[in-house]
Parts: C-alpha cells; sequence; structure tokens
C-alpha cells in the first residue's frame, strides 16, 4: 500500500473518530438540556395544578376540575394527568392499559409513597417523564394525589433528528474528508515520493540528471534538493571511475607495449649476435661467387638471389635493432613543411615508377613546432611507403600539412595549438578489424612483400614522443587516411 493513501486513511479515521465522538458527546450534551427543560415544565404546570386542583377540591367544584382536565389533555394530547383519592380511586379515570405493564407497576410502587416522587421511564432512552404530587387541604389534611404522565416523543423526535444529522454529517465528512485527503497527500508526499523513486531509476540507468524541485521549504523539499545533490555527486564519482578506469586502461596497455619491446628488443639482441655472424660469412662467400670468372650462368644466377635475400635479412635484423634502440629525439623549432618535402623529393621516382600521382599540400603561415626532424621524416617515409604499396597503377596519393582547426589534442584535455600531418590515399583500403592491429608490432597485411609490421608501429612510438596523436580511418575499397596531430607549444620535452 502507498504512502499517500495510508496517510489518507489514518487522517480519515483519526478525523472521523474525532467528528463522531464531538457528535456523541453534542447528543449527550442536547438529551440531558432537553431532559432538564422538559422535567422543570412539568414540575412548573404541576405545581400550578396542584394548587388550582386543591382550591377547587376545597370548594367541592369537581366539575371544573373534570373541565380543566380534558382542556389539558386537548391541548397536549402527551400529557396525562390523574387524581387518585384516598382510597387509590382515580378522577376521572384510571390511566389506561395503553402503557406497558412495567411501567403500570413502576408507578404502582410510587404511588404507595407519600413524598413527592419524579421519575423517567426507562431511565437509559426515556419515553415518559412521572410526577407524582400530594394533595392537601388548608390543615394539611392528605386529599389525594395528582399524577403527572408526559410522553417524551417530541423529546425523541428532536434526538432522532440529531442522530441523523449526525451520520448525514459523517457520510459528508468521509466523502468530502477522504479524497481532499488523498488529494492534499498526493501533492505533498506522494508525487514528490515518485518523483524520487523515477530519479533513482534514471540514476540506476546512468542518467544523473537533476529532478526539478517544488517550491516547498519543508522536508520533501530539502529531501529533493539532499537527493540532487546527491546525484551530482555520484556523477562526478561516476565519471571519476571511467576517468580511472580509461587510466588503467591506458597503463595495462603501455605494460603490455612495453612487454612487447622488451620482448622485441630481447629477439633483436639475440639476432643480431646469432644472425649477424653468419650473415656476414654468408654475404662473403655470395660476393666472392659473383666476382669469380667462368662461373656458370645458373651459378651466378643462384648467388644473386642468395646475395638479395641475405641483404633483406640483414634490413630486417637492422630494422628491429633500431625500433628497440631509438636514440632520444632532438627537438628544435622546425617547419614541419621542410621534412615532409624531403621525404617526397626522396620517394618522388618511385611514385613515377609504379604511376602513382604524389601531391603535397601545405597551408601558409604555418607555425613551427617543436619536432625531431629526422624522426617526423621517418614517420613521413613509413606513411607513403605504406601508401605506395596500397594504392595501385593510376592511384594518387595527398600529403597535407595545415593548422589544427578543432584547437583541441585528443592526448590532453586542455586546448592546444597544433598542427595536422595528413597522408591519404585512394588504394584497396582496409576492414575495421584490421585498423583494431594496424599500430601493433609484427602486424602486416603484406607479407608477400616483405612487410616486417614494425613500420607503423615505429611511426606511432615516434609521435607518441613528440606527445601527439596518429589515427587511421579507411573503408574497404575507398582508401585510407593517417592523421598526426602534433603539438606546438613546448609540453615535456626541451628544445635543444
Amino acid at each position: 500500500m502507498r504512502i499517500s493513501t495510508k496517510l489518507t486513511l489514518s487522517l480519515t479515521s483519526i478525523g472521523l473518530l474525532i467528528f463522531i465522538g464531538y457528535g456523541f458527546y453534542h447528543l449527550s450534551i442536547e438529551q440531558r438540556d432537553l431532559t432538564r427543560v422538559i422535567s422543570r415544565q412539568t414540575k412548573l404546570l404541576s405545581k400550578g395544578l396542584q394548587i388550582a386542583i386543591e382550591n377547587a377540591m376545597r370548594d367541592k367544584q369537581l366539575a371544573d376540575i373534570t373541565e380543566l382536565l380534558k382542556g389539558l389533555e386537548q391541548i397536549e394530547p402527551e400529557l396525562k394527568v390523574r387524581i387518585y383519592d384516598e382510597q387509590g380511586k382515580a378522577f376521572p379515570d384510571a390511566i389506561g392499559n395503553s402503557y406497558t405493564s412495567d411501567f403500570q407497576e413502576r408507578l404502582h410502587a410510587a404511588l404507595q409513597d407519600d413524598a413527592d416522587d419524579q421519575f423517567f421511564y426507562p431511565e437509559d432512552a426515556p419515553e415518559y417523564i412521572t410526577l407524582i404530587l400530594p394533595l392537601q387541604n388548608t390543615q394539611g389534611k392528605r386529599l389525594g394525589v395528582l399524577v403527572f404522565v408526559r410522553a417524551l416523543h417530541e423529546m425523541r423526535r428532536d434526538l432522532d433528528v440529531t442522530r441523523r444529522n449526525l451520520a448525514i454529517s459523517t457520510i459528508a465528512f468521509i466523502l468530502i474528508a477522504a479524497p481532499l485527503c488523498t488529494v492534499i497527500c498526493m501533492i505533498y508526499i506522494g508525487w514528490p515520493l515518485q518523483r524520487l523513486a523515477d530519479g533513482m531509476k534514471q540514476i540506476r540507468d546512468g542518467n544523473f540528471s537533476p529532478l526539478p524541485l517544488i517550491k516547498h521549504q519543508d522536508e520533501i523539499g530539502v529531501l529533493l534538493k539532499t537527493f540532487n545533490t546527491m546525484a551530482a555527486e555520484l556523477a562526478n564519482a561516476r565519471q571519476k571511475l571511467k576517468e580511472e578506469a580509461q587510466s588503467r586502461r591506458h597503463v595495462q596497455a603501455a605494460l603490455q607495449e612495453a612487454d612487447k619491446l622488451i620482448t622485441i628488443g630481447q629477439l633483436s639482441a639475440g639476432l643480431a649476435h646469432e644472425i649477424g655472424s653468419p650473415l656476414q660469412i654468408l654475404k662473403g662467400r655470395v660476393e666472392h661467387l659473383l666476382l669469380c670468372a667462368g662461373q656458370s650462368e645458373e651459378v651466378i644466377r643462384h648467388a644473386g638471389i642468395l646475395a638479395s635475400q641475405t641483404e633483406r635479412i640483414t634490413r630486417i635484423v637492422q630494422q628491429l635493432l633500431e625500433f628497440t634502440r631509438r636514440r632520444p629525439p632532438h627537438f628544435t623549432p622546425i617547419d614541419l613543411r621542410e621534412p615532409v618535402n624531403a621525404v617526397l623529393n626522396l620517394l618522388e621516382y618511385e611514385a613515377y615508377k609504379k604511376q602513382v600521382e604524389l601531391s603535397f599540400e601545405a597551408a601558409k603561415d604555418l607555425p613551427l613546432i617543436l619536432a625531431d626532424s629526422d624522426g617526423i621524416q621517418q614517420i613521413v617515409l613509413n606513411l607513403i611507403t605504406n601508401a605506395l604499396s596500397a594504392a595501385g597503377a593510376g592511384g594518387r596519393i595527398v600529403v597535407a600539412v595545415e593548422p589544427f582547426q578543432t584547437g583541441t589534442d585528443p592526448a590532453h584535455s586542455e586546448a592546444v595549438e597544433a598542427v595536422q600531418l595528413t597522408v591519404r590515399d585512394n588504394g584497396w583500403g582496409m576492414s575495421q578489424e584490421i585498423l583494431e592491429h594496424l599500430f601493433e608490432p609484427f602486424f602486416t597485411t603484406r607479407h608477400e612483400q616483405g612487410g616486417v609490421g614494425l613500420g607503423l608501429a615505429v611511426a606511432r612510438s615516434i609521435v607518441t614522443a613528440h606527445h601527439g596523436s596518429i589515427k587511421a580511418e579507411s573503408s574497404p575499397g575507398l582508401g585510407s587516411t593517417i592523421t598526426i596531430i602534433l603539438p606546438v607549444e613546448k609540453r615535456h620535452h626541451d628544445v635543444d
């Protein structure tokens, strides 16, 4: 059962008990007052009749007494007045059998006493009031008894009307008070509590927006304000937990990356030691075979294959060593267009041979950045080399350099000035699964072309050393875009 319903029932019940209690109290007071008034009226009337009848009896005017009694009964039909002589004979006649036998017995018992007697019958809910007065002459001699019996129908009608009005008022109170209490409880308690319940459901669903406050300076208003404060604190705590979880994921990823680098470093050192010496011997023997005269074409052909594969193995080992033992970056203020132009001039002939259009777009008034020129050249070289492999004959590669327009560095929370480097091609593109592993060491899609999978990993590590960010966007058949953002301002590196 809802709390508003409980309060409505409780308040209505309490009000009903008070209302009914007051009604019964008022009824008892009215009954007592009516009884007192009727008793006083009866005594006054009987006292006057007593005097008149005693005078008439002394004057022997019994006919006048009869006329008087009949006139009273005509005026007040509910009043019965009788006179009993010393022998108990009634005048003008005895009280009829219209009264119950219990009342007759009670009246007969009262007539046996000589003193005045007044009683109500029955006592709890009286229907009659009876008054007995002795009749005496001037010498004090007892002449008889005067009996008044008055029906209390009028008083009972008044009490019945009061009871009926009490019942009607009670029903009206229930019909009015119950809905009114319900509305008041819903406005001040039910609806605010429902608003709180809805707010808790919103918080459970992840919505921490504040609840609308009601214009009441009571406990419910304070409760809503406190709830909004709690919701704001929960939102802040949840945001902090998300940031901490994100930070932990970054730390875990960095630890995994460091573990990979350690593994690669150990592998590189082992390869350089174990493979380097045999490779030098093998390379020397092959070069000797190529220099010896009189060798058959088949021997020369196989020697050439051995020489090219030996050089390939040597390059792979050298790339591993460069990836794990890269020198510290040398930061100086540079124009990003200069290292990019240098790489484009280097690869211009390669693009011409593959029939790929290589273009460079650079914005004017480009700000200087703090960067390692050699590292930037290595990044651009790796990116354009991958783009040349992806773009077939008739393809197009666009290298663009421009100020970073959004003003927000994804690697940092504050706004910074930055420069954006973009390498865009219209090659075969990559799927989402490939993009997820694109910057991992040894991940490559060009095994057949001799790819090792270290180019983009090296590029990302250099960008990270510059406190920048790198991202890849691609769709199968629509080409790829690599975007690098490098901050202009000095951060955690020193200018040499």
